[in-house]
């Protein structure tokens, strides 16, 4: 069983990606470690990861060129605004 510690804004579909080369992963990743798939992991945590590695590729490039992929989305990277946010003859006049 390997282990990896999460970074700031890692996701666990981010360290499936960085451990094994495949996203499916995640799953795998989320059960050994007894938490839900969509579990927003705080950094710092460490986590029971997979050690066959699906696409030694990918886990290759990452390494080669120190990328630890860090997609997950927090309070300060969402933008409250667009159209969902919008309200007529608040935000925009209809004439």
């Amino acid at each position: 069983m390997n282990k990896t510690t999460i970074t700031d804004k890692q996701s666990l579909l981010d360290i499936a990606i960085l451990t094994t080369g495949k996203a499916e992963q995640a799953m795998q990743i989320a059960i050994k470690n007894g938490l839900p798939l969509s579990e927003d992991v705080q950094p710092g945590t460490i986590l029971q990861t997979p050690e066959t590695i699906q696409n030694k590729q990918t886990v290759q490039y990452f390494n080669v060129n120190t990328i630890a992929p860090a997609t997950a989305l927090n309070e300060e990277t969402i933008v409250n605004g667009g159209i969902n946010y919008m309200g007529i003859e608040i935000d925009f006049i209809i004439s």
